[in-house]
């Protein structure tokens, strides 16, 4: 016969198994889901990248005709001027409430415009599913504001950390990097001499 504490015990021995089983589960659904969205942004598939998004977002831009005409709009300043590589992904966060989980995907690219410039082009996707990760809804969270979200998922969970995304220049992503290291290198005192 099982106890209550021998329930207990055995319920929270296996659940951090279990949890860890599910969001590796989850999160390469995620991932599948991003890649999509990539897809159809890229080949623009429009109807596609529209049926991706959450029924918020359509909302939000009263209906899907008018999240496909913004989605338009906004389009060219991410297209580079020549072939490049598959955008590398990474989920920055996964959160569970409820019956849903919520993700933040990281987008990370290199592109190039008219003029032969380099540009990193790093975007954050914010993700959604209601099934345990069989279907997601998600958004290119850089096609509006981070401050706008709110209005875009208002049932976005306020713990997940959405970064500001942005378009740098190669020069000047070097340039910040050097000076990120240059601070946050130890300085060095001079050894002092014994007499």
């Amino acid at each position: 016969m099982i106890t209550p504490l021998v329930a207990i015990l055995i319920l929270s021995a296996t659940s951090p198994a279990a949890f860890c089983q599910d969001s590796t589960k989850i999160k390469e659904s995620a991932l599948i889901f991003a890649d999509s969205l990539i897809k159809t942004d890229v080949y623009k598939n429009w109807s596609a990248y529209a049926d991706l998004a959450p029924a918020s977002v359509l909302k939000y831009y009263g209906g899907k005709d008018g999240f496909v005409d913004h989605a338009q709009k906004v389009h060219p300043r991410t297209v580079s001027s020549f072939l490049e590589d598959f955008p590398e992904r990474k989920i920055l966060a996964l959160i569970a409430r409820e019956s849903e989980w919520q993700c933040v995907i990281r987008v990370s690219r290199y592109i190039f415009r008219e003029d032969n410039k380099k540009y990193h082009l790093v975007t954050y996707y914010l993700g959604q599913t209601r099934d345990d990760g069989e279907t997601w809804h998600m958004f290119d969270v850089s096609y509006n504001s981070v401050a706008n979200v709110i209005y875009l998922m208002p049932d976005v969970i306020g713990e997940l950390p959405i970064p500001q995304p942005y378009i740098m220049a190669d020069e000047d992503e070097v340039a910040k990097a050097k000076q990120e290291a240059a601070e946050s290198a130890p300085t060095k005192k001079g050894a002092t001499k014994k007499k």
